[in-house]
């Protein structure tokens, strides 16, 4: 009887899961070593399934998420004070890389060469000439630019137009001059590896930027006094020509009154002349209107000369003389400097580069690796070279053994006008004889 309770109880929980799944899952659940399982009892005998009530957190697990969710804030938190701290130096190094191969040239804010940041400075310069990712073992440390502690603003003004110029000699190179015309005539490829080499512009483009070169330039000290006196020449620029328009126009009215004044003394002349007997009305009303037009003119005269008067108060100040920070520029190579003509004289130049930055062993391990790099790409040529040598040679036996083949089909040596033909064999006798036979020929 029991057994029979116990199928009768089997089948009924069967169809409960076949009916209502979602209710089956939420009350079986599997075991987790954080999980309480309370009170498990078997479904029955045959079918090996636990039922499991309702499950509670345990205080270990509580405990665990609370401190993973400690350790996370605690991670950000310390993410945020490493960037503030870069923040604080940010700008007071730049770095210049180069491209060992192609003399690619990019600028960085930070030690680490970013590709994801330093691709945003490449652009177009011809299909297959661009740069699509940044490898660092092409790429080697040319200089770096230090500036006085806390000046960090004007580092990243000159990193800004330092960036700006390059973009420029790259996109603008077709604005007339020899150097235009010169990289007209190139091909494509040609042109497109002269401005991918922009070693040398960006070394005289630093020259240019360091001395205070540029508009909004912060390498100045007094950078504030210079933005203000700029804007102090715009606004009297502005304000002058506003008074030359309206000095013109009072030029123009003056010039309309002395043609009035002219008519209304000729016509006042005319009429006394014809008029004997009323001269003195044709006197009175003339001079009226001649004092009026004379009362007229000396107002426009006075107005002018106010307008004279504040034109020559717009006189042009006094340039402020910049006072530049001073700049150290550490160089990889003491040769590199000379790409520019000359350099201001807050510009101290270094051979070598910072030890803080890059140690002996670290540039000797960089140069070493790209050495054996440029030696690879060497080998890689030679052996691209002698496959196409093979290439051509494979090339020359198959035309060599083609016309071989061909000779019977050529024309003779001694000029003969037909085509040698290929021996052909004989064809076998059938018994029969052929037509020409049977007709007598």
């Amino acid at each position: 009887m029991n057994s029979l309770r116990t199928a009768a109880a089997s089948r009924s929980l069967l169809a409960a899961m076949v009916t209502r799944p979602v209710c089956l899952a939420s009350v079986m659940i599997a075991r987790r070593p954080t999980t309480a399982v309370v009170a498990p009892r078997r479904l029955g005998p045959g079918l090996g399934l636990v039922v499991r009530t309702k499950t509670t957190k345990s205080a270990l697990h509580l405990q665990m998420n609370a401190k993973k969710k400690a350790d996370a804030i605690a991670e950000r938190e310390r993410e945020m004070e490493r960037k503030m701290e870069e923040a604080k130096v940010l700008g007071e190094r730049l770095y210049l890389w180069n491209h060992i191969q192609a003399n690619h040239v990019l600028w960085s804010t930070t030690r680490e060469l970013r590709a994801n940041k330093s691709l945003r400075q490449v652009q177009f310069t011809g299909k297959k000439n661009t740069l699509i990712k940044i490898r660092k073992d092409y790429w080697r440390p040319m200089a770096t630019i230090q500036f006085p502690e806390g000046e960090g603003a004007a580092g990243l003004s000159v990193y800004q137009k330092l960036v700006e110029l390059k973009k420029r000699h790259e996109l603008e190179w077709d604005d007339g001059g020899e150097e235009a015309k010169r990289l007209l005539n190139l091909t494509k490829k040609e042109r497109g590896r002269e401005l991918n080499d922009q070693k040398g512009n960006t070394v005289a483009d630093m020259a240019f930027v360091l001395g205070g070169g540029g508009k909004g330039n912060k390498v100045a000290r007094n950078f504030e006094e210079i933005r203000e006196w700029r804007e102090k020449i715009s606004d009297d620029m502005k304000k002058r020509k506003e008074l030359e328009k309206e000095l013109e126009e009072l030029e123009e009215n003056k010039m309309k009154l002395e043609d009035t004044q002219r008519e209304v003394q000729r016509k006042v002349k005319d009429v006394t002349e014809e008029e004997g007997e009323g001269e003195g009305e044709g006197e009175g009303g003339g001079e009226d209107m001649e004092v009026k037009e004379t009362k007229k003119i000396a107002k426009v005269k006075k107005q002018i000369e106010e307008v004279k008067k504040q034109i020559q108060e717009l006189q042009p100040l006094e340039e402020p003389v910049p006072v530049l920070h001073k700049v150290r520029v550490f160089w990889a190579n003491e040769l590199d400097h000379h790409f520019a003509e000359s350099w201001p004289d807050n510009v101290e130049h270094v051979l070598g580069l910072p030890e803080d930055d890059w140690t002996n062993e670290d540039l000797e391990k960089m140069i070493a690796n790209q050495e054996r790099l440029v030696d690879l790409h060497a080998v890689l040529a030679e052996k691209k070279l002698a496959k196409r040598e093979e290439k051509a040679k494979l090339k020359e036996q198959r035309a060599a053994k083609k016309a071989k083949k061909m000779q019977p089909f050529l024309p003779t040596p001694e000029g003969e006008t037909g085509w040698k033909s290929r021996p052909r064999a004989p064809k076998p006798f059938t018994g029969k004889a052929p037509k020409w036979a049977k007709e007598g020929l």
